[in-house]
């Protein structure tokens, strides 16, 4: 009589919950169905159980709510983890996950401090690099100076440490620099700060949290001059509210209609549950839950160091996430999973708050589309 197989078992450490503590809907469909594929098609040998944690960790939470999740999920034997999710609590948890030394983790966090031997990183952007594909769009879209509002905290410090040098290299004056709050606040004195000088756009950096109340600001100030943000622009994507406090905004995101890789996944998620969810979240589950299904398939052993050199193992994945040749991988060495420049696309948020289009990419600007 042949003994029933154990699952292998992943971990989501979700750090981040809406203001009624909820999670994106399409997150655990969108993984699940990676999953049933890679097990339907006997690329994996065994079932697959999500064992999931959701806390709400910093900036609107605590961190030690994020340090017990990833303990727990560990003693819930969890193969590996995705998560956390935010830079603030991916940066702090690093030393636990290494000093540990037995499950990697796979974070969407932007900062490279949270990387290590046991922390892979398939970031929602990336500190080191969004300000310098935000800051080359802004330049072509004619801005040669802008004045830059940072989220006070360790993510907006960091991209502001960044932006000036990407500001410099795009030939871009930052005639101003304003620190905001990472959390909702009024922002009227700040915008009239980044006013007086009068630059020919805005660049917002920092989690996001910051945004809300900006264009009221401007628009009271009668000033309403092109705006930009890094990743903090694909709240955009998660409700109404969001789209109308970006409204007009132009930032990074990862969602590309053009990717077919994406577009063929959401035909498959649309097939199983009658809805084509069209933004990042969905796309982005689909490229993480394949490297999780890679490596648990490749593992050899199947335990927390034989996934983590499995993992180290993966090359040339095309992406569903990002422009068109996107790809993924990781190594030895490498703990940053995209390949390619345009891994980020900017997008813009329609004046009515209608709609988010394509806007261009760091390699040039594309033809910009109104939703008919």
């Amino acid at each position: 009589m042949t003994s029933k197989l154990a699952p292998a078992r992943i971990g989501l450490l979700i750090d981040y919950l809406d203001e009624d503590g909820n999670f994106d809907e399409n997150i655990m469909p969108s993984l699940q169905l990676v999953a049933d594929e890679y097990v339907e098609q006997g690329l994996l040998d065994r079932p697959v159980e999500f064992v999931v944690r959701a806390v709400q960790g910093l900036p609107n939470g605590s961190f030690r709510a994020v340090r017990d999740a990833f303990f727990e999920l560990v003693a819930e034997d969890a193969h590996v983890i995705f998560g956390p999710w935010v830079s603030e609590n991916g940066a702090a948890l690093r030393r636990y996950v290494e000093d540990l030394g037995d499950v990697a983790c796979i974070t969407m966090g932007a900062s490279e401090t949270m990387l290590g031997e046991w922390v892979f990183g398939l970031p929602a952007g990336s500190m080191e690099e969004e300000p310098i594909i935000i800051a080359t769009v802004a330049a072509l879209d004619g801005c040669r100076s802008v004045g830059v509002a940072y989220e006070d905290s360790l993510i907006g410090t960091e991209y502001l440490r960044t932006t000036r040098v990407a500001c410099a290299d795009a030939g871009l004056t930052i005639t101003t620099e304003v620190p905001i709050p990472q959390v909702q606040s009024e922002k009227r004195a700040a915008m009239a700060v980044l006013a007086a000088h009068r630059p020919d756009g805005i660049i917002h950096v920092g989690f996001g949290l910051g945004i809300p109340g900006m264009n009221e600001a401007l628009a009271d100030i009668d000033w309403m001059p092109p705006r930009y943000t890094t990743t903090a622009f694909e709240f955009a994507s998660t409700s109404s509210w969001w789209r109308n406090q970006l409204a007009g905004w132009i930032g990074l995101d990862q969602y590309d209609e053009r990717n077919q890789t994406g577009q063929e996944f959401l035909d498959r998620f649309e097939e199983r549950h009658a809805r084509r969810p069209e933004y990042f979240f969905p796309v982005y589950c689909y490229d993480v839950g394949r490297l999780m299904m890679i490596a648990l398939a490749d593992a050899r052993p199947l335990t927390g160091i034989g996934v983590k050199q499995a993992l180290e193992r993966i090359k040339m994945v095309p992406a569903a996430t990002g422009a068109p040749g996107t790809r993924l991988r990781f190594g030895k060495y490498i703990r940053h999973g995209w390949m390619g420049s345009e891994f980020l696309v900017a997008r813009r948020v329609l004046p009515d708050a209608s709609g988010i289009v394509i806007h261009g990419t760091i390699e040039g600007l594309l033809e910009r589309p109104e939703l008919s």
